[in-house]
């Protein structure tokens, strides 16, 4: 029982950190479209999913592979020698990557943007492409070290600089130009803190490209994983842009935005059961792995449902208080529906991946993974030009079902855990409940909208505690994450 704690207060430091994290998009989405503009804020959006788009190539599952093998390695100096191997590998790549991009941004601009200007911000995109592949590989450290206080730290730290430079710089008329700077500082300051603590943990040492190999054959098919998972998260984007224009690129994104705030944990819940369950699977501790498994289903139930309940209600508020009429129809309150239901199945992509992940069949996840990205691309160029942007959000729905069911289906194959039927029965009633109460409510404005959400939340744990959905036991070792001795023990 006390691993379980152990991991229940590890998953809920994460999630108090995206919280935080959280707050970021609530923050600058408003400032962002209110200043910009829908064509601007498209650009934005286009330039992100980019960079998204570049990652898998650029870290060629290196840091995934670094996260299997390393937690299991006992020599200090072998564990630098993987990091820092990865590190310049990445580097590397990247910034091959950033030049490609940076002699190819006129032509970006013109096709797929259809506006000239945008070619000057794609450039500036182009350094930021290389810092966030070294952002992202120095960050997954942490979780290998299960140095989760130091990584959360990190992680809030990036966030307070991104609101806090982005806002300033944007409001003082700085526009684009001025987020992907304040983009660009924070990941500078964050990578010199990571590496200073990484040399400090385990020491430098110089890169050896010779042990590539092993993480390489795992690491390479997760490419083609990554990739088609950003086109199914992101690649509808381009398709907007190319048919649609910058414009309704702007208006979907908002709406995705908010969809995608259903599975805000997650990240938090996988962050910590990887490494956990990979150390516990090497160690041959098959039923500790199962435990793990089934709670961290538990525990993404838990949030997810009344997310997607919540949001399906607040949707049309939720866009107004955060964007301008403008980005408001009926077509993305739909979308935001469609997106968070979407989620549900992304988290079981993510946690049955994970089991498949342990065995090391990294192809089965690619594989199924580029299935469910060129199912949303095709769909969605059959059929956005008919049926406008809606199509983006039911193809989403699609793309994520043939992902979950599939990483469901083959990770029973190798491990069968439980699933907790009843509580899941017992989370949708506790929604259900909690979503007709915020009805009642009828929020306007972003303060309303906050206090409906804490209102709807203390309905929703006070029913599902007299539903005996979770104990005591766990609602205590999750307060115990926010400060406590036992926890600066475990810490």
């Amino acid at each position: 029982m006390s691993e379980h704690i152990k991991f229940i207060k590890r998953v809920g430091l994460v999630i108090i950190t995206s919280f935080v994290t959280l707050l970021e998009g609530l923050i600058l989405l408003p400032i962002l479209t209110k200043n910009f503009g829908i064509a601007d804020y498209g650009i934005w959006v286009e330039i992100m999913a980019t960079i998204s788009l570049a990652m898998p190539f650029i870290m060629l599952g290196l840091p995934s592979a670094m996260l299997r093998f390393l937690p299991a390695e006992k020599e200090k100096k072998n564990t630098a020698m993987g990091i820092f191997t990865v590190f310049f590998s990445v580097l590397s790549v990247s910034i091959i990557s950033a030049l490609a991009l940076f002699l190819l941004s006129d032509s970006f601009a013109n096709i797929l943007l259809k506006d000239p200007s945008a070619s000057f911000f794609i450039k500036i995109a182009a350094v930021l492409l290389v810092l966030e592949a070294l952002n992202q590989t120095s960050l997954v450290t942490f979780r290998i070290f299960e140095q989760i206080k130091k990584y959360s730290t990190l992680i809030i730290l990036q966030t307070f600089l991104e609101i806090g430079l982005a806002s300033f710089l944007v409001l003082s008329g700085f526009g684009l130009f001025g987020a992907l700077i304040a983009f660009l500082i924070a990941r500078i300051i964050i990578i010199l803190f990571s590496l200073f603590f990484i040399i400090s943990h385990t020491g430098f040492a110089r890169p050896h490209f010779s042990i590539l190999k092993p993480y390489l054959i795992f690491g390479l098919p997760l490419i083609l994983s990554v990739f088609f998972e950003v086109i199914t998260a992101a690649g509808d984007r381009y398709v907007i842009g190319f048919f649609k224009g910058a414009e309704s690129v702007g208006i979907y994104s908002v709406a995705y935005s908010i969809g995608t705030m259903a599975v805000v944990l997650l990240y938090p819940i996988v962050s910590i059961l990887s490494p956990t369950i990979f150390k516990l699977f090497d160690e041959k501790e098959i039923n500790k792995v199962k435990t793990y498994l089934s709670y961290s289903l538990k525990y993404f139930f838990l949030f997810s449902i009344p997310s997607v309940f919540g949001l399906s209600i607040l949707a049309r508020p939720l866009i107004n208080a955060l964007a301008t009429p403008a980005f408001v129809s009926l077509t993305s309150v739909f979308i935001v529906l469609l997106v968070s239901i979407s989620m549900i199945f992304d988290g079981f992509r993510a946690i049955y991946g994970t089991v498949i992940m342990l065995f090391k069949q990294t192809k089965i996840i690619g594989i199924s993974t580029a299935v469910a990205g060129l199912a949303n691309l095709i769909l969605n160029i059959l059929f956005m030009p008919y049926f406008g942007i809606i199509v983006a959000a039911i193809t989403t729905l699609i793309s994520y079902a043939i992902l979950g069911g599939t990483m469901y289906y083959y990770s029973r194959k190798y491990i069968k855990f439980e699933i907790d039927w009843l509580f899941i029965i017992k989370s949708i009633l506790a929604s259900i409940i909690m979503i007709f109460v915020i009805y009642l409510i009828n929020p306007v404005g972003i303060i309303n909208i906050l206090l409906s959400v804490v209102t709807g939340a203390l309905i929703y744990f006070c029913l599902l505690f007299l539903l005996n959905g979770f104990n005591t036991k766990e609602i205590k070792s999750f307060l115990g994450t926010f400060g406590g001795n036992d926890f600066a023990e475990k810490y």
